[in-house]
């Protein structure tokens, strides 16, 4: 697993593209996260608020096989 994919993993927030470029400089985020999600990776694309910058837009979260994927889906 890639360390962007990592971070998503470990946290319980969606982020927006910008400031996952930020967090990551030498990864092409839309990019990994666009091929991540076309092998299968739990990670949901959409509209909604980043963690960071509190800014309502397209965001990104990792989204566990678990209980916790409903609640996830509606923050985003």
């Amino acid at each position: 697993m890639s360390d962007l994919l990592e971070f998503l993993a470990a946290r319980d927030a969606p982020y927006c593209y910008r400031c996952l470029a930020m967090a990551f400089p030498h990864v092409r985020v839309q990019s990994q996260l666009d091929a991540a999600l076309r092998d299968g990776a739990p990670v949901i694309i959409g509209e909604g608020r980043c963690a960071i910058c509190r800014l309502t837009t397209t965001v990104v979260a990792f989204v566990p096989d678990s209980p916790d994927l409903a609640r996830l889906i509606r923050r985003i």
